[in-house]
């Protein structure tokens, strides 16, 4: 039908009608459940039950979690299944803890898995073609080791982090992830904590590649995206039991 179209429309010298854009959401959460933070429960509120609430709600294409816990992760998507019937794809990376010159996963307190950063894609985005994670190199000195992740799936690659808090350590991981966005280009969106804001020095806008665009919620969160997105509109949504709103950008493609 589209090839008729554009042809009627080349005989009559008029261009063929655009495709309509579609609307493409982008859901950040960080939901502090190491256990050992003081944001852990906050006011003695679970956020898990309203995080997967929020993403029924929201219908994002892409959720990304920091501060998270796998045990939980692998239930929140469950939830999500049973409550709307919406099928995602985990992919999960720990943060690292080092000791004794030895990085393993850090766990989360209580039995709750490892902690950590992840993914979630719904799943008509199609299955992982490959994934990339681990830790930075400049790390701020401490015992947790900050880290990374980037999925590509069939229709796009998304990337999650949660930056140090700590100079050098966080401009450098910011630029770090700089590249790595880059390196991953065309169809590339990221939603993460960079404990960076902007404006501010240094900028959260200093961790943006050529060709992409950064939406922030006032604070440390952001969602940045390649150029072939366009931008629709965003809001902020109360996640009690952890510092931090969910913050969603609803981007267009």
């Amino acid at each position: 039908m589209k090839s008729v179209l554009a042809a009627v429309a080349l005989i009559l010298g008029t261009a063929a009608p655009a495709a309509a854009a579609t609307d493409f959401p982008v859901l950040q959460m960080n939901l502090c459940r190491s256990g050992l933070a003081k944001c852990f429960n906050q006011g003695g509120t679970d956020p898990m039950a309203k995080a997967a609430s929020t993403i029924v709600a929201v219908n994002p294409a892409i959720v990304t979690l920091n501060e998270s816990c796998s045990a939980e992760t692998t239930k929140l998507a469950a939830d999500l299944k049973a409550q709307s019937g919406r099928a995602y794809t985990v992919v999960w990376q720990p943060v690292g803890k080092k000791e004794n010159g030895t990085t393993t996963p850090y766990p989360c307190t209580s039995g709750r898995g490892e902690y950590g950063i992840a993914v979630l894609a719904r799943q008509d985005l199609g299955a992982v073609q490959a994934r990339e994670g681990g830790h930075y190199g400049p790390q701020d000195g401490g015992t947790e080791q900050r880290a990374y992740l980037c999925a590509k799936f069939d229709t796009v690659n998304a990337c999650t982090t949660h930056l140090s808090t700590k100079q050098p350590a966080v401009e450098q991981q910011c630029q770090d992830l700089k590249n790595l966005l880059a390196k991953y280009g065309s169809g590339t969106v990221f939603g993460g904590d960079l404990n960076l804001r902007y404006p501010g020095d240094p900028s959260a806008q200093a961790c943006v590649p050529a060709g992409s665009f950064r939406k922030g919620d006032g604070s440390v969160q952001h969602i940045i995206a390649d150029g072939v997105f366009g931008f629709g509109s965003s809001g902020k949504t109360s996640l009690p039991g952890t510092d931090h709103p969910a913050w969603r950008v609803t981007l267009t493609r």
